[in-house]
């Protein structure tokens, strides 16, 4: 995901997303599909982003660096005194983790012949 991270979470029946691009600097918050605000991103410090919901309650979305360089930064969405990290979702299907394969059933006397084989 080397250009854009896209962070979304179901809150109060309102879909909140947040889509940062690395590349020019800048994130925006959508709330159902509707931009409702959006700023340039600070390269060191945490950039917090304000917006309201249809009904009228103010949220607020913090984006901090990454962990680990070439990570994922960190994103919390504040509302309501409560605070939640946002989870990172891919924006193609090329960006997705790829599945974790399931390893082969073994049954006990495989494992045995197996680990008789190598002592």
């Amino acid at each position: 995901m080397a250009g854009h991270h896209r962070y979304h979470l179901d809150q109060d029946g309102h879909s909140i997303t947040v889509v940062r691009d690395l590349g020019r600097r800048r994130a925006e918050i959508l709330v159902d599909g509707k931009t409702v605000t959006s700023a340039r991103t600070h390269r060191k410090a945490v950039t917090v982003l304000r917006g309201e919901i249809a009904g009228g309650a103010p949220f607020a979305v913090r984006l901090g660096r990454p962990d680990i360089p070439g990570g994922a930064p960190l994103c919390e969405l504040e509302k309501g005194g409560m605070r939640s990290l946002m989870p990172n979702v891919p924006l193609t299907p090329e960006e997705e983790w790829p599945a974790e394969p399931t390893p082969s059933p073994r049954t006990p006397a495989e494992l045995i012949a197996r680990w008789r084989a190598r002592r």
